[in-house]
């Protein structure tokens, strides 16, 4: 049986110190990759408010992204707690 895929996930650091993730379930390091850089792109060039995700509701102003991480995704587990930080 093979493993299933490994996921990854976007997300940025905001001025205020919270987190709030902008792409989820993303199917390689390439997906990511092109997200985290849509971000990169916004927080240098852009100004205004963004939604984080399509439907989130999640809105964040582009002059206080400070950091834009692409990490694996953790796997689900009920069991351990919420992950390091503040997040939205």
């Amino acid at each position: 049986m093979a493993d299933p895929p490994e996921l990854h996930e976007v997300w940025i650091e905001l001025s205020s110190g919270s987190r709030v993730i902008v792409g989820r379930s993303l199917p390689d390091r390439a997906a990511a990759s092109l997200v985290a850089n849509r971000w990169i792109v916004i927080a240098r060039s852009e100004d205004g408010l963004h939604e984080s995700m399509p439907g989130s509701g999640v809105v964040v102003r582009a002059s206080a992204i400070i950091a834009v991480k692409a990490q694996p995704q953790p796997a689900k587990n009920w069991v351990t707690g919420p992950r390091e930080g503040s997040w939205l």
